[in-house]
């Protein structure tokens, strides 16, 4: 397996970075659902306010709601407009066996860290940010050792980080050792942002298991 980082000058949340230049976008989940496809992430930094009133004008998102807070961070969802999607490649990532590792998008564009099968989907990858008018700038590309089981390969770092810590911490454990909030605690995010990455990681590890 590969690791790929690039950078691609993507209009996605752009709009709403545009009155917010110091705000930066941290990746949290993407994933279809009836009404279309809902991103999920986290925005920390700069002007917090202006970013939300950059996000109700921005075209790419609609439907955007706040999930949660700390100290420093919002987590929203929002619903990629018909726009938003044109643009997006995420729709391409399951049939390139292509699975994201990290991501953020900043005013000065999106950095992403993707895991690929082989060179030729990095090619192929390449042309759908180029049909998508995405110019693509690749950074890094480096083998990784080869994951354990299709399951783990297909989870991203967070969902990872939360399955694993909850385990070490025996949220899983009968009776619990450990409250979900516990274990948010321990992560630094909330207690919903850490059940959707615990209902999601789960929802991975059975869909390539059974």
């Amino acid at each position: 397996m590969l690791v790929v980082e690039f950078r691609a000058d993507s209009p996605i949340l752009r709009d709403a970075l545009d009155h917010a230049p110091e705000t930066i976008v941290t990746h949290e989940e993407q994933y279809h659902t009836a009404e279309g496809i809902n991103y999920l992430f986290w925005a920390e930094g700069g002007d917090l306010a202006a970013f939300e009133d950059g996000l109700a004008a921005d075209p790419t998102v609609t439907n955007v709601s706040q999930l949660a807070e700390t100290l420093s961070r919002r987590m929203y969802r929002a619903t990629f407009t018909d726009y938003g999607e044109s643009v997006a490649t995420f729709p391409s990532w399951s049939g390139l066996d292509i699975s994201l590792l990290d991501s953020t998008i900043s005013h000065e564009g999106w950095n992403a860290r993707m895991r690929m099968p082989d060179r030729e989907t990095l090619y192929r990858y390449r042309d759908v940010c180029e049909e998508n008018d995405l110019h693509f700038h690749l950074t890094s590309i480096y083998e990784e050792k080869e994951a354990t089981s299709k399951a783990e390969a297909q989870l991203t770092t967070v969902q990872r980080e939360a399955l694993t810590t909850a385990r070490e911490l025996g949220y899983y454990e009968i009776p619990r050792r450990a409250t979900l909030a516990d274990v948010a605690d321990r992560l630094g995010i909330s207690s919903q942002a850490l059940s959707e990455r615990l209902r999601r990681g789960t929802a991975t590890l059975i869909d390539t298991a059974l």
